[in-house]
Formats: structure tokens, sequence, C-alpha cells
């Protein structure tokens, strides 16, 4: 299977994440995790003070959100309720309301690098930040991609420990 994205020479290693954006963090990981069998959730709170450095839409602009992982396998399923701020998860409930929002590769050996390739081929940054050493950017593919967003982020093994996991 070619997992090349058309006309950039960009290899994607692997999907390491699908993510989904929900009105309640709770009721999602009872439905996800009822009906997909999955579980147990790390959950975290994204707000500052270690949630820094975030853009909407290219600009500084504040935002805050719960987010849940659990695992199909191999793959991370996450969870995501917007909580303040405008944002692309609100943009999405806003349009979509909810459903499958990104998918996400955390696995690129050069991941600075792969941000310039993305904004040079014209898919920008829509939003991003810095969850304490971890930073995170989700491009603009939806034309190329059916509505979906593309997320890298690096330093995922400096993300601090969850704020609870689900069910207890």
């Amino acid at each position: 299977m070619d997992t090349s994205v058309p006309d950039l020479g960009i290899e994607i290693p692997e999907i390491t994440q699908i993510a989904f954006v929900v009105e309640d963090i709770d009721d999602g990981m009872d439905r996800f995790g009822g009906i997909l069998g999955l579980g147990p959730w790390d959950v975290y709170r994204f707000e500052p003070p270690t949630l820094t450095d975030t853009t909407y839409r290219g600009e500084p602009h504040d935002y805050s959100m719960i987010l849940a992982l659990a695992f199909a396998g191999e793959t991370m399923i996450e969870l995501i309720e917007p909580l303040e701020g405008p944002s692309i998860y609100t943009e999405h409930l806003d349009e979509h309301g909810e459903g499958l929002h990104h998918v996400a590769c955390f696995a690129f050996e050069d991941t600075e690098g792969v941000v310039e390739e993305f904004e040079e081929a014209g898919m920008p940054v829509l939003q991003s930040g810095v969850y304490g050493e971890t930073p995170y950017w989700y491009f603009d593919t939806q034309e190329q991609l059916n509505g979906v967003i593309f997320e890298t982020a690096t330093n995922l093994e400096a993300m601090p420990e969850p704020d609870r996991t689900y069910p207890e």
C-alpha cells in the first residue's frame, strides 16, 4: 500500500492515531468502550499551565480540551472534547457534529522537517501547541483527505502522566 502524500514525497511511516471529536468525553469513552471494547482510557486535560504556545489558524490563541487515549491493537484511538476557546475541535462540532476528526503519524524521524514540507506544499498548520514538552501540529489536509485533518507530534515519551484513568 502506498502511504506517501500525493505529489509531496513525504513518506508516512504509519498511522499512529485515529481521533474523534465528541461532545462529552465520559459518554464517548462509554460508547467507544462498550461497542468497540476499547479501554482503559488515559485522560488528559490540555490546558494552561501544561498547555503552552497554542496557535489557531496562524495566530497565537488560547484554547483547551480534554482528551482520552486507548489502543485498538497498535493504533491509538483518541477522543477529544473541546473545553474553552475556538479551535479546530469546536469548528468540527459546529459544522459536522461528533465524528472522525484527524489521523496522525508520530513516527517521523524529522518532525520539524515534515511540518515545513506540509506548509511548503500548501497545507498550512491549522492549530498547534506544546503539551508539557510535547509539541503537536495539525495540517489543513481536509481537501486532500476528504474532510480529515492530519496531525503530527514529537517527543511523545515526555508526555505527562494522565490526569485520570477510565474506568478507574
